[in-house]
């Protein structure tokens, strides 16, 4: 609706106030013109390429974003309408990996983000290349080659976005080639073979876009006929991804190390969710529970039980948190079981391990103690809080501490009988007498 005269001037007004904008008004204007699109798009690429500015760790996601818009021009710009010259930039695209991560700080991973949505662009312009006469199982098979970077990972496991069924064979029969004959080669003790371990990924991924776990498990046996437990785990997780369950129980039968034992309970699990087995998937879960003593896996066992079962485990857990159990777990249960004044005591009964608890988990619990009006268990909390900040001197979480104080002094009003915890004011004397000289504490309750 806005007059053409307008629409010019606030585009001219664009291009001069945001430079930035230039290259994504070029390729709008020529759009309809694939030959000059496609040779301004080259020049871009080309001065990524040329580019010797290092870029830090603060500015990479800048950077990341104009690699992003300059893949997107591309996309938008070439693909449907001309896939060789698409073709060609990705592929240019991809051959400046080295000199630009040479000279950025790519903590964040952002970069090499862009390069790896590059990969799956460069697989589908090869696709939509109907009359390119190239040998595209030699082309991947040689892509994949310069992965030093990582940012090709996406190339074998969706290359059936370009190959044939029959052309993911023979490269997965070429990579097998190659496992077999360096797993022959003699290797200094000590040392890891890595032609075993680049062939041996490289099959597994291929199986991957073959949908086939198992290729998977072969990558893996072939390398190690008796898999270590990690492996099984992975391997595992393949059959499960196939939806096939069957092949995924035989290995999860067998005993397992004790730490990966919880690992080997959720892949058993999903198994039996998947098969439909109800009495096995029952034991599984409630072995879970028993592991773990949480409320979200209790409740993950609950799922699977009928409602005269459920108030049995209710009260069978219910028992279990109050006679052993990890503090804080069995409190977070009790106190979900809407079991408050038990939960309360047994923090109470075991006030000592609160020094002990991980931070952030404490605090949530001091809060859910204090949302359920459990005012001693939560003054318990808050003191252990408070003292852990003091008794370790973390002046930069003086603010935290007054904060914990503060809740204490409030509190304190609403508590008639503190047994078995000191009275308020004896807590506050004892916490003078120990940490009276920590000024910036102080300071922040009774200001100035």
């Amino acid at each position: 609706e806005i007059d053409s005269a307008t629409l010019q001037d606030f585009i001219i007004d664009l291009h001069q106030q945001y430079p930035e904008l230039s290259d994504k008004i070029e390729a709008l204007v020529l759009f309809n013109d694939p030959a000059a699109l496609a040779k301004a798009l080259n020049k871009r690429v080309q001065s990524l390429k040329r580019g010797r500015k290092f870029i830090e760790y603060h500015a990479s996601y800048e950077f990341s974003r104009d690699l992003e818009s300059l893949l997107s021009d591309i996309e938008t710009g070439l693909l449907e309408s001309a896939p060789k010259q698409a073709f060609e930039l990705f592929d240019k695209f991809l051959a400046t990996t080295e000199s630009v991560f040479n000279r950025v700080d790519d903590s964040g991973g952002s970069v090499g983000e862009v390069y790896r949505q590059a990969v799956l662009l460069w697989l589908r312009a090869a696709k939509g290349w109907q009359d390119a006469k190239v040998d595209w199982l030699e082309r991947v098979y040689q892509l994949n080659k310069q992965n030093d970077y990582g940012v090709l990972d996406p190339l074998l496991p969706n290359a059936n976005l370009l190959l044939t069924e029959d052309q993911l064979k023979q490269l997965a029969w070429r990579y097998e080639s190659e496992l077999r004959k360096a797993i022959k080669l003699p290797v200094e003790s000590g040392k890891t073979n890595f032609d075993i371990l680049r062939a041996a990924v490289a099959l597994g991924l291929i199986a991957d876009a073959l949908g086939d776990p198992k290729l998977y498990e072969h990558s893996i046996l072939l390398r190690s006929p008796e898999p270590n437990h990690l492996q099984m785990k992975s391997i595992c997780e393949k059959f499960l991804q196939y939806k096939q369950a069957e092949a995924a129980l035989a290995y999860l039968k067998s005993s397992w190390e004790a730490r990966f034992e919880n690992d080997r309970l959720r892949l058993l699990d999903e198994t039996y969710e998947r098969l439909g087995n109800i009495e096995q998937l029952k034991e599984v879960r409630y072995q879970l529970f028993q592991n773990e003593q949480s409320y979200s896996s209790f409740k993950h066992y609950l799922a699977v039980l009928d409602e005269q079962e459920k108030a049995t485990a209710c009260e069978q857990a219910i028992k279990n948190a109050e006679q052993s159990g990890a503090l804080l777990a069995s409190a977070e249960l009790l106190l979900k079981l809407e079991q408050s004044e038990r939960a309360q005591a047994l923090v109470l009964s075991r006030q000592e391990e609160l020094t002990e608890c991980f931070y952030n988990t404490l605090l949530q619990l001091a809060k859910d103690f204090e949302n359920a009006d459990c005012s001693l268990a939560a003054t318990a909390c808050y003191r252990a809080l408070l003292l852990d900040i003091l008794t370790q001197a973390r002046s930069k979480a003086y603010n935290h501490a007054a904060r914990y104080y503060n809740k204490l002094e409030s509190m304190a009003g609403q508590i008639k009988d503190f047994k078995p915890l000191i009275e308020h004011q004896a807590f506050v004397q004892q916490l003078q007498q120990a940490h009276g000289r920590k000024k910036s504490f102080w300071g922040r309750i009774y200001p100035k």
